[in-house]
């Protein structure tokens, strides 16, 4: 039976001259992939293939098939400023293949599916944040139940990030989040949405906490090391 599918845009690649193969976060299927015949011939077809946008398609959908066919892919809502701002297109890129990365599971999950959407929601109807993509990434470990486990003393302890809990060590390593990194992170972690741009944070640390997010969640999903690269974009973009 055919049915309409709603997703957040993850990715496509080319399918033949003039067709796609679409990897959507849907709501009703959880990550899954689409053959859509025919879009590059239509006229502004590719252009809503885009970071942060909510499509529409419909298809003849089958659980135990990877790949179904989709057809009349449709913008379900459409974007006031990640496409006309360049700071915050060049986030959604790079948050785009974090969850490109990260979103594995086929299953549905409606509560993941609605922060993410709250998330770039707000995002586009606010003024530009600078840590928005140290925010989303925060956000994202917490849904995806990686969070980590808070130690006893929340002005010394150490993030460490291939065990996912904040100690304290004296020398710390790689595997660690330094104490200004940690710092920021419970900082962030604290704090409601309309409230970020309140925090501060040096070029260095927001550098440093980025990279430090990007191993974690790497570590934590258990995704290859280095498959997330997009983040240096934004450094080209931001110069920070």
């Amino acid at each position: 039976m055919q049915q309409t599918i709603t997703g957040l845009y993850l990715s496509h690649i080319s399918y033949g001259e003039t067709s796609v193969i679409l990897k959507l976060f849907t709501l009703q299927h959880g990550t899954t992939s689409f053959i859509v015949k025919g879009i590059k011939r239509k006229k502004g077809g590719q252009a809503i293939l885009q970071p942060f946008h909510y499509l529409e398609l419909s298809s003849n959908f089958k659980a135990e098939k990877d790949l179904n066919f989709g057809n009349q892919v449709r913008l379900s809502k459409p974007s006031y400023s990640l496409t006309s701002d360049i700071r915050k297109s060049t986030v959604a890129l790079f948050l785009t293949e974090v969850l490109n990365k990260t979103l594995k599971e086929t299953a549905p999950d409606e509560e993941l599916y609605h922060i993410i959407d709250s998330l770039i929601t707000l995002y586009d109807e606010s003024e530009f944040l600078p840590i928005f993509h140290h925010y989303f990434i925060i956000q994202l470990i917490i849904s995806l139940g990686i969070a980590p486990n808070f130690g006893r003393n929340k002005s010394i302890d150490l993030l460490k990030i291939s065990e996912g809990i904040f100690e304290y060590n004296p020398q710390p390593n790689l595997d660690y989040f330094s104490l200004e990194t940690s710092l920021a992170f419970k900082r962030i972690i604290g704090t409601k949405f309309d409230e970020l741009g309140d925090i501060q944070l040096t070029k260095k640390v927001k550098q440093e906490l980025l990279i430090n997010l990007i191993n974690y969640i790497e570590t934590q999903t258990q995704i290859k090391k280095g498959s997330i690269q997009s983040y240096k974009i934004l450094e080209t973009i931001f110069h920070h």
